[in-house]
């Protein structure tokens, strides 16, 4: 199921950039596609950093929720006042976003986590049962 899921993300992204790749050829660059493709490269960057946080810095789980929830808000925020999408008066709605992101993402990756878990543990149990143990 996580593979299908996967592969139906990727493939609809992929399609939408298709089709917007052909819109911008025929028609110019319209605010719906360029809302879409600052959203794209928004994700990029948002990948990008939970990547490289996730790979150099050890927290608690929960710790590292609420650090990378303050680091994702002050990259939207960042990125909102660059390309327009925020004033100084109403910043605070980065953090809106961005929390109701992490609330859909949260039980996304605990399920993630514990198919993770389990495999590893079914890797370990193969090896006793070769090993003879």
């Amino acid at each position: 199921m996580k593979k299908i899921l996967k592969d139906t993300l990727l493939l609809a992204a992929l399609m939408v950039l298709c089709v917007f790749t052909a819109s911008i050829i025929w028609s110019g660059l319209t605010q719906e596609i360029g809302l879409v493709l600052k959203l794209f490269g928004l994700a990029f960057i948002i990948a990008a950093v939970n990547y490289l946080f996730d790979e150099y810095v050890s927290l608690s789980i929960v710790m590292s929720y609420v650090v990378k929830y303050f680091a994702i808000s002050a990259i939207v925020m960042l990125f909102g006042f660059i390309v327009g999408w925020f004033f100084p008066s109403n910043f605070w709605m980065a953090f809106v976003y961005v929390g109701a992101v992490l609330l859909l993402a949260y039980p996304i990756d605990c399920f993630r986590v514990k198919k993770d878990i389990e495999y590893i543990n079914g890797q370990i149990n193969d090896r006793a049962k070769r090993a003879g143990v």
